[in-house]
């Protein structure tokens, strides 16, 4: 299979599949706990000039949704500190393990570059040593929507 990633905005067909996928696997996290709420994010994503920039991952030749990623600004509100996020990686369950994740992070981070961004942060309740593999640190843990997160950070400098 060949994974092709694209912005959100040329691909907004897939946006009630993405919206009943995060909602099925994230409901008790709070911002994805309605499908109302993940409908107004993503349409927050639609404007490509701004962050958050959405972007998908499909199968090159079928065109089908794998999963998508995210670049953001100020993702937990408080750490104001921490500008620029990677956040709301998912991969539909169908597709784990193929390679779509790395996919996606790395196009992220490419993008975060030709953007200029110095560092990423992200957070994460449960995979810390799946970003370990790519470079990142955590450099904090707190609780956050109700759950225990780990903060973690990426440099981006050439």
């Amino acid at each position: 299979m060949k994974i092709a990633i694209h912005p959100l905005n040329e691909f907004t067909h897939h946006i009630e599949e993405l919206v009943q996928a995060l909602f099925a696997q994230w409901h008790d996290f709070a911002p994805w706990s309605s499908p109302e709420k993940i409908r107004a994010y993503y349409r927050q994503c639609l404007n490509h000039e701004t962050l958050p920039r959405a972007f998908v991952a499909v199968d090159a030749d079928s065109g089908r949704l794998l999963g998508s990623a995210a670049l953001k600004r100020h993702d937990i509100a408080q750490l104001p500190q921490y500008e620029y996020w990677l956040g709301d990686v998912f991969v539909l369950p169908a597709w784990r393990g193929a390679g779509v994740g790395g996919v996606l992070v790395r196009h992220c981070l490419s993008e975060a570059k030709q953007l200029g961004i110095e560092e990423l942060y992200l957070y994460t309740p449960d995979v810390q040593a799946v970003y370990e593999r790519y470079g990142w640190r955590e450099i904090e843990t707190r609780r956050y929507n109700g759950e225990t997160v780990s903060v973690m950070r990426l440099g981006l400098r050439q």
